[in-house]
């Protein structure tokens, strides 16, 4: 890969690695775009390829009969889909889909299993991120079940825009439904008091945050849990680049 092409950001579990680490575990990986709504792994299915994103996020998605699919958790640049073989299971526990477009390197099941055995290291790091991943699945659950809709709107949002890196990005009503559970009516109302006090901007599917500090004055605390827990366990997670933020200033300016 030219260095032209090499992305700004970074996977922070990959960045945990030594770089002689990281490097043989890329020259087992490639580079792939990761496009909205598309499926990478079925619930009780083998994963065909495992994903370290760069940018972009996926949503974990559980689906019971009769009823509308509720996303459990997004996955961005601060971690894996697919951490789970390191437990010795092949299938996935729920549905992935994309739900921002971005990239992320790609490896197969084999390939990982491979390396795991000559890198230790790897191994810890993918361990301690699914108790990281176990926590927020308990705080996401007991947050849809404790707290009111706007400030969990508002702790999706900000959820989405960490793991996006633009202050603009496709988000469906439909899919901020499925993030809080709530009905598509709800949502739409709550996210108009939002554009009503110029916290956001929502036009054509597209969402702007234009008042992040006043969304984390919304949310609920169960964003800033969610942070703790992930430092509390893999460390402080890397700082936004000059060019990241310069990306962030310029989506913001030329929101809509």
């Amino acid at each position: 890969m030219s260095d032209a092409t090499v992305p700004l950001i970074t996977n922070q579990l990959l960045q945990l690695l030594s770089y002689p680490e990281r490097q043989a575990l890329l020259q087992r990986c490639e580079m792939v775009q990761l496009q909205f709504a598309d499926i990478l792994c079925e619930s009780k299915k083998n994963y065909r390829y495992l994903y370290f994103p760069l940018s972009g996020f996926i949503s974990l998605v559980s689906r019971l009969d009769n009823h509308k699919p509720l996303e459990l958790s997004i996955i961005g640049n601060e971690g894996m889909l697919g951490a789970t073989l390191t437990l010795g299971v092949h299938s996935a526990p729920m549905q992935a889909l994309v739900q921002g477009k971005g990239t992320a390197w790609r490896i197969t099941p084999a390939n990982l299993l491979q390396y795991l055995q000559q890198c230790p290291h790897l191994s810890h790091i993918l361990q301690q991120y699914l108790f990281v991943q176990l926590r927020q699945l308990a705080q996401n659950a007991a947050c849809a079940h404790f707290h009111e809709l706007s400030p969990r709107l508002a702790r999706w949002l900000l959820m989405s825009h960490d793991r996006a890196h633009s202050s603009r990005f496709y988000l469906t009503h439909q899919f901020l439904a499925d993030m809080v559970g709530a009905r598509r009516s709800g949502v739409t109302v709550a996210a108009g008091v939002m554009q009503q006090q110029q916290m956001i901007s929502y036009s054509r599917g597209i969402m702007s945050i234009l008042d992040r500090k006043a969304l984390q004055t919304m949310s609920c605390s169960c964003y800033k849990a969610a942070k703790d827990d992930y430092r509390s366990v893999l460390g402080e997670p890397l700082p936004e680049s000059t060019e990241i933020r310069a990306l962030r200033q310029a989506s913001v300016q030329g929101a809509p």
